[in-house]
């Protein structure tokens, strides 16, 4: 049970005991007062009197990042107080700080901004569709050690892209701007090198504004699947009878033809060298038309050059003669050249029909089936590999030959580095569509799930599965986000094949 509590009367007298003791001032309170006020006063006079004596980073919340090592003694240059004057290497006064803070209020993110901004003039902001922008610090944590300052993570990002309402708005502030303020950005794409066909495809009627929380959970398909783009390129290719053919024969070096037959990274090991007829096909795909001169080949590259060449066909044989026959004598030179084009029309009707063939053939021909490869030609016609038309308006056979589309970067928004991935046991664990391509319109970059089966929190890669690993957040600079030359070509004209000179 509750003890009694008294009487109404002697409840307020207790009361009234109690207001009368905390009224009285005793030696013990005095004492504990002057005590209080003594020990401010003393802290106040140490700060005043330490502030010229005490070096900055004693006041620092932790040593700056390599980056910034050299304003170890500038704290100024970053923590600026809007009314007082900066010079480099002296700190403001207590009094003076705190005289700014009474007039100009705490340091914002934007002061600091401005002090980033006064050295890094090269960065901008985010997207022009953002709505708003994060501040410089708000990603880029100063004063965590004194080692690389710490990369913005997953979650910074997730702080806008995780919220639906700010990607609505977003994206309804991107219908409102021309297309030509999104650029790619050239330290992304690469799109310096010599190099330079990238695939820009048409910017999302609502952007890149999907609210997720990570890569690995949530993140969109990539667009060029999402959007089932096809290769522009007319060069005919099949992957899976380059790797998986019955009868394909080995390489010169006796092993079997693989994809690092001809993809092959560049000096860097950042992407991929573009894949040439002269590199990589030709060993393969020679260009001998002649069974009794396996050695003697037509020109690649150029139709016009092609028609010349066969049109000329005595002189190509004085000079096979000359280089590769070792004759001097000019009347034996002659006989040798007459005598081949003797030959040359018992497999071919007339010059026009080699020409037409050479050009047209889409199905293989081959000389004797039962010549080794080494001796019996290998030519299949232009048509086989290339587009090949009949040129208008003059007379057949004049051929006009496509001219092949070579993408070099397909995703230009994101980076990437294959020489960081040299751990993965095969290109196919990546590129598993090739296994099966047999179109050239087939595109074989890697899927979104193929990537995050190692970049996620549980996959090999999850110390590299941040946003920043692939993406940037900072818009292209101005100065670099001019246009270039494969840009001028849009994607619609790549498939209709209008423009293919300008890249050439």
């Amino acid at each position: 049970m509750n003890e009694p509590r008294g009487t109404q009367k002697q409840i307020a007298k207790r009361y009234e005991d109690r207001v009368e003791s905390y009224n009285t001032r005793s030696p013990w309170r005095r004492s504990r007062f002057w005590i209080s006020f003594i020990a401010i006063l003393g802290g106040i006079g140490a700060i005043y009197v330490a502030q010229d004596r005490t070096p900055p980073e004693f006041f620092n919340t932790g040593p700056l990042s390599r980056q910034h090592s050299a304003l170890k003694e500038d704290c100024a240059a970053c923590h600026r107080a809007e009314s007082l004057s900066v010079e480099p290497g002296k700190p403001h006064s207590f009094f003076q700080v705190l005289n700014d803070r009474f007039e100009n209020g705490a340091p914002s993110f934007g002061r600091i901004d401005q002090a980033c901004a006064a050295c890094h003039q090269q960065h901008t902001f985010h997207e022009p569709n953002v709505i708003e922008n994060r501040s410089c610090s708000a990603c880029h944590k100063e004063h965590q050690g004194p080692g690389p300052i710490h990369a913005a993570v997953s979650l910074d990002c997730a702080s806008c892209h995780n919220d639906r309402d700010i990607m609505q708005a977003s994206a309804k502030a991107g219908k409102q701007l021309p297309p030509m303020q999104f650029q790619l950005n050239p330290r992304v794409a690469n799109t310096t090198g010599s190099q330079s066909n990238i695939l820009q495809l048409p910017r999302p009627a609502d952007g890149y504004t999907v609210a997720f929380e990570s890569f690995s959970n949530g993140h969109p398909p990539f667009q060029l699947h999402r959007e089932n783009i096809r290769e522009p390129d007319a060069l005919g290719f099949n992957h899976q009878r380059h790797l998986d053919g019955p009868g394909m024969p080995l390489t010169k070096a006796g092993g079997k033809l693989d994809c690092s037959y001809c993809h092959k990274p560049e000096p860097s090991g950042r992407f991929m060298q573009r894949v040439s007829f002269e590199a990589n096909c030709q060993a393969c795909h020679s260009l001998q038309f002649d069974v009794k001169n396996p050695d003697f080949e037509l020109p690649h590259g150029d139709a016009q050059l092609v028609r010349t060449f066969l049109r000329t066909l005595p002189a190509q044989y004085g000079e096979l003669a000359r280089r590769k026959r070792g004759l001097t004598n000019e009347n034996r030179i002659n006989n040798f050249a007459a005598q081949q084009v003797r030959q040359l029309l018992t497999q071919f009707p007339s010059a026009e029909e080699l020409e037409r063939t050479v050009f047209f053939t889409k199905n293989p021909y081959k000389g004797s089936q039962s010549l080794d490869t080494g001796t019996r030609a290998n030519y299949t016609g232009c048509a086989f590999c290339h587009e090949v038309k009949q040129a208008a308006g003059v007379s057949y056979p004049t051929a006009e030959i496509t001219v092949p589309v070579t993408i070099d970067r397909w995703m230009p928004h994101a980076h990437f580095n294959h020489a960081k991935h040299e751990s993965v046991s095969s290109c196919r664990d990546c590129h598993a569509a090739a296994q099966s391509s047999q179109l050239t319109s087939d595109v074989l970059m890697p899927t979104k799930e193929s990537c995050a089966r190692c970049h996620s929190p549980a996959g090999q890669a999850k110390k590299s599965s941040e946003c920043m690993t692939c993406h940037t957040y900072h818009a292209p600079e101005p100065s670099l986000s001019a246009p270039v030359t494969a840009l001028n070509v849009s994607f619609k004209q790549m498939l209709l094949g209008s423009g293919r000179e300008s890249m050439r």
